[in-house]
């Protein structure tokens, strides 16, 4: 691409020469963004020479809020990227949000930094403090992500308001959509970005602090200095939560069973070779062979099957059995004893939490496959399309062991089906942004019983 002089045509064909038109605009565009850029450190420097002591107790008392609901120790032992972002947050609440004593009387700070006797700023720095100062700090939902250029947002503490277009770039090389995050909108000449501030959540984490909000706002005015307060510390205190909460990782289930998935592994001593392969060979639900193993299996709807447990000769004197539950383990171990009791003698069992570190290492050791991006697409594709063929049909634990089809007969069952689906769309998004490819598209399930992805 050929460079534009200074003096040739402007390529927007106002007639001007380019360092009359564009680019003139493109300086004092990147002039104003320094500016801007600039007010917050000066702004923090300022308040640090002028009201030290004030500034410290209202981020301690006002900002961190009751010292019993927030590890203190735990945030200092924070990444240095968590770390970052919470220096970040305080300075913006700093300014946007905090008030101290002076004189006697509680002064929004933002009233000291634009009012007489303020620092000295530029006028694109001051009218970014203002415009930051405008809107309180929100919960939003990503229904967009365009990565590099910016996000559709839907405010979810005004649910009736129209999204809106963020312009950001950084923010939205990270979310997806679904992602639910707590944020400051400022408005610019070119439109909405983000104001620096961000207090990621998981989405249910993020929809409890919003119920929460919504619970305590209610009856009361929105634009007033006390929704500022409340929606402010509440996003705040449940972020900080979030930072520090120790949580298990979440108990993973067997849609079949309903079982915990516990990799459950039983070793056999096989005294006779030929009467164990000939027992095998004899059941209907066993297909296999010595050399590539053999899989027990149930019959489902439409030509479908479960496996239920693998059977490996490790070695010519090793029968070893995976199953994924205890349950199916105990079953296996029984039908094995009742088909092949004389062939084989039960050495000794395993039992592995896909949680456990255990787990974990020889997961992230374990070689991955050299398959080529779009055979792994179409695989990922192919599975999940199978997966959910009857989802829709299918009793499903988090709606109660109702179908989504029952569960949508409520009001209740309906939005926890919508807020599944989306956690399925959420979850497959991140794993795109992660691993390339293609997402999988969950539509037809929308379709199926009459949803809409937008609805809330």
């Amino acid at each position: 691409m050929s460079i534009i002089g200074r003096n040739e045509p402007c390529p927007c064909g106002s007639g001007k020469k380019y360092k009359k038109c564009c680019l003139d605009k493109d300086g004092q565009f990147a002039a104003r963004q320094r500016e801007q850029m600039s007010a917050t450190p000066r702004a923090l420097d300022w308040l640090e020479q002028h009201y030290p002591e004030e500034i410290a107790e209202a981020v301690r008392i006002d900002y961190f809020g009751d010292p019993e609901q927030v590890n203190l120790h735990a945030l200092s032992a924070l990444s240095p990227h968590f770390q970052e972002m919470l220096q970040v947050n305080i300075g913006e609440w700093t300014l946007a949000d905090a008030r101290i004593e002076v004189k006697g009387k509680r002064v929004p700070v933002r009233e000291l930094l634009l009012g007489p006797g303020g620092p000295l700023l530029p006028a694109a720095g001051k009218d970014w403090l203002r415009r930051l100062g405008e809107r309180r700090l929100s919960l939003y939902e990503v229904r967009e992500a365009k990565a590099g250029e910016g996000l559709l947002l839907v405010d979810l503490l005004l649910p009736d308001e129209p999204a809106v277009w963020v312009d950001e770039r950084g923010a939205s090389r990270s979310l997806v959509r679904w992602d639910v995050f707590g944020a400051r909108l400022v408005r610019q000449e070119s439109g909405w970005v983000l104001s620096g501030a961000a207090y990621p959540f998981v989405r249910a984490e993020g929809l409890t602090c919003r119920d929460k909000i919504l619970r305590e706002m209610a009856g009361e005015d929105r634009d007033s200095e006390t929704a500022r307060e409340v929606v402010g510390g509440l996003i705040t205190l449940h972020w900080l939560d979030s930072l520090t909460t120790e949580r298990p990782l979440p108990q993973v289930v067997d849609a079949s069973t309903g079982e915990p998935i516990l990799a459950t592994t039983d070793r056999y001593v096989v005294k006779d070779r030929a009467a164990l392969t000939a027992a095998l060979a004899a059941q209907p639900d066993v297909e296999g062979g010595a050399a590539e193993g053999w899989t027990r299996f149930t019959e489902l709807d439409d030509e479908r099957r479960r496996a239920r447990a693998s059977l490996t000769l490790a070695k010519p004197e090793t029968l070893t059995v995976f199953c994924r539950t205890l349950k199916l383990a105990d079953e296996a171990r029984a039908w094995l004893e009742r088909i092949a009791g004389n062939a084989l003698r039960h050495q000794s069992r395993e039992v592995v939490d896909p949680r456990s570190p255990k787990a974990m290492a020889a997961a992230s050791e374990r070689p991955q496959p050299q398959i080529p991006p779009e055979a792994m697409t179409a695989m990922v594709h192919d599975y999940l399309r199978k997966f959910y063929a009857n989802w829709t049909e299918e009793k499903i634990p988090a709606l109660g062991d109702k179908t989504p089809r029952q569960a949508i007969r409520s009001a209740k069952g309906r939005q926890a089906v919508i807020e599944l689906l989306k956690s399925y769309e959420l979850q497959e998004a991140r794993r795109v942004r992660d691993q390339r490819g293609e997402p999988f598209d969950f539509g037809f399930l929308w379709e199926r019983l009459g949803l809409k992805r937008d609805a809330d």
